[in-house]
């Protein structure tokens, strides 16, 4: 490279400071899907960005699509909304031509103790199940295809109306990040793709024919050529997009999900005696619910179970076959204050993952930071294995060996006192505002690299 490259870089960097001088903090443009209204833990990682991003030199604005749910919008967050045409009629064929128990076990249908809406029980189960095969057969990447071409619209825009420096998508909604590559492409904005999990090959997400695997490989491999960096939750996840895609392998970035601090927790009292608890989705096949429940049959009366984010009529079917429907209770839908408040009010908490590597679900550093001990229902080999071990959180139960006597010694090693929560001096790596200011450095580095160099 010669130095009159290095001079004309030099230069554009220097413009582009002095931009930054009179323009204000850098733009961020967000493309986001889960998003408030709509309920999922995962969104809590785009909600710590978006409250520290402002530390680090940046400000953002959220493209999201229009939804019921829930969850409250984000305070003194910008949202722009675009129109997502639904799929009810497609449903509505589903639920004529396809029985309510087809395909168990499969991909985006509820497992017994999957979280479902709000009270819900064995009928919106069932529901559930026809929309995953509808969703499944007719709509790739999602059930959120119909916001592609809106979301793409109001985003140019946007970009046209305003001066933006970079883009930010999060999977896990394919839709997302063909919106946001189409709106890199378009505008030669740098565009960030953040995955929280992996998308073709993901392990609870079975397209049902090779011709839709090959679809979903495809519009990824066309929407990554448009990515100039990517980011993962774990290492797993980027070491498949590396393998994938050796021409991005280089800046691709490991970026942890966290917790924060920060966040409100609601006072909750459990009662007496020796209470687990389990919050959010249940990310497994069903199995392994029914295997604990089985396992604390054979505990004392006084140790009781709460399920808390999930509707579960199978739950609580397994837990009366089992003489134990008074130890074992389920709460539907709650918001996240009181979530976490269960989580700090728990003597231990469970968790219960999927057998893939990257099995991590997000929950996990709230668990950590709470302090409590963790019980964990999760191979040796994967992400939250190595997490648990690395920060002394927890004990890992192989979900194919014998759990009783696992899950016994548990209790009586945290009533003893033997078994206590993470090692606060472990945890630093995960805090919400510092893993933020890596993002900031990563957009930072990404708006400062001439467009096509690797």
């Amino acid at each position: 490279m010669g130095t009159g490259d290095l001079s004309r870089r030099d230069a554009t960097t220097i413009d582009r400071f002095r931009e930054h001088l009179v323009s204000g903090p850098k733009k961020l443009l967000m493309v986001a899907n889960y998003f408030p209204p709509m309920a999922s833990g995962g969104i809590a990682r785009q909600l710590r960005f978006l409250r520290y991003l402002p530390e680090f030199g940046w400000t953002a604005t959220v493209l999201s699509c229009r939804a019921k749910g829930p969850v409250p919008d984000p305070e003194g967050v910008r949202i722009v909304r675009a129109a997502a045409p639904g799929p009810e009629s497609l449903y509505a064929l589903g639920r004529r031509i396809r029985p309510a128990n087809a395909r168990p076990g499969a991909t985006g249908a509820p497992q017994p103790g999957a979280s479902g809406a709000p009270g819900s029980g064995a009928p919106a189960g069932r529901r559930l199940v026809r929309r995953a095969w509808v969703n499944d057969w007719f709509f790739v990447p999602d059930e959120y295809v119909g916001w592609i071409v809106p979301g793409i619209i109001k985003g140019r825009r946007l970009l046209r109306e305003e001066r933006y420096d970079a883009i930010l998508s999060s999977y896990p909604r394919g839709s997302t990040h063909l919106i946001a590559a189409a709106l890199a492409a378009g505008s030669g904005l740098p565009w960030l793709a953040d995955y929280r999990d992996p998308w073709p090959t993901h392990q609870f997400r079975r397209p049902p024919t090779a011709l839709h695997r090959r679809a979903h490989f495809w519009l990824e491999g066309w929407a990554l050529r448009h990515a100039g960096a990517a980011t993962a939750s774990n290492e797993p996840i980027a070491d498949d997009l590396r393998r994938r895609y050796p021409t991005l392998a280089a800046n691709v970035h490991v970026l942890p999900n966290g917790f924060d601090r920060a966040e409100p927790v609601d006072q909750i009292s459990l009662g007496e005696g020796f209470w687990l608890v389990h919050t959010g989705r249940v990310y497994s096949r069903g199995h392994k619910v029914m295997r604990l429940l089985d396992a604390l049959a054979a505990l004392p009366d006084d140790v009781r179970m709460r399920f808390v984010g999930v509707d579960g009529p199978q739950i609580v079917a397994r837990a009366e076959a089992l003489g134990i429907a008074g130890r074992v209770s389920v709460e539907p839908f709650v918001q996240r204050p009181r979530a976490l408040g269960y989580q700090r009010a728990a003597d231990a908490l469970v968790l219960i993952t999927g057998d893939a590597p990257e099995a991590l679900s997000s929950k996990i550093y709230e668990y950590l930071v709470a302090a409590k001990p963790v019980f964990a229902m999760t191979p040796p080999h994967s992400c939250a294995a190595r997490l648990l071990d690395s920060t002394g959180g927890g004990v890992v139960a192989d979900p194919a060996a014998p759990l009783a006597d696992e899950l016994t010694r548990f209790v009586a090693g945290v009533r003893s006192g033997e078994r206590r929560g993470a090692d606060p001096g472990t945890l630093g790596r995960y805090d919400g505002r510092s893993l933020t200011g890596e993002l900031a450095a990563l957009l930072d580095a990404l708006i400062e690299k001439p467009r096509g160099a690797s």
